[in-house]
């Protein structure tokens, strides 16, 4: 679930453990810094999703994004979803919500 901080900047998704920031795999050094600064400010794990687009043309991106984390040490978890896994929004009512 979407929570906005206190500056108005929203994290992705906020869950018990994590601070999640979600980004398309080639922008997977966005995903980093966005994911450390709302780990900062919740107190939650930093984790980074890649959609994976492109399937195995991605993989050097989530490479990059593993490596970086690895060599500078972070506390960062790091996912991947395929586009067909992302969910739908979900209205209020609780059915989806028609596009």
């Amino acid at each position: 679930m979407e929570y906005e901080l206190s500056d108005k900047t929203r994290v992705d998704c906020l869950t018990e453990k994590y601070a999640v920031e979600v980004d398309f795999a080639p922008k997977w050094a966005e995903c980093i810094g966005q994911a450390l600064y709302y780990g900062k400010m919740t107190g939650k794990q930093p984790a980074c999703v890649l959609i994976m687009e492109r399937g195995e043309k991605d993989l050097k991106y989530l490479r990059r994004l593993r490596r970086a984390v690895y060599r500078k040490g972070l506390d960062m978890r790091t996912f991947t979803v395929k586009p067909m896994h992302v969910c739908e929004p979900i209205s209020s009512s609780g059915s989806e919500q028609n596009k």
